[in-house]
């Protein structure tokens, strides 16, 4: 059973491994995208709407600023995955 675990991780350290990875990270996280981003457009236009401004405006901002967190963060995301190690996994 080490060996099989050994040999997962150094799976995971190759260049079709980071890869696999970074599929599953972008499949997960665009999932969750899709859902959090209608609770954020219907809190953004109730903020908007409770103030007395354009509840359309309140959901267009809201979505454009989450979109651009989620994608400050997920390019962030696949830089470290495909970063080189510190230190070498012994195959």
């Amino acid at each position: 059973m080490k060996n099989f675990w050994r040999k997962i991780k150094y799976f995971l350290t190759t260049p079709y491994g980071k890869a696999y990875l970074v599929f599953i990270t972008l499949t997960k996280l665009y999932l969750v995208y899709k859902w959090a981003l209608e609770h954020v457009r219907d809190f953004g236009g109730d903020v908007f709407s409770f103030i007395g401004a354009s509840e359309q405006y309140g959901e267009s901002l809201g979505a454009i600023s989450f979109t651009a967190l989620c994608g400050y963060y997920t390019v962030k995301a696949v830089f470290n995955i495909f970063k080189s190690p510190s230190k070498e996994v012994a195959a």
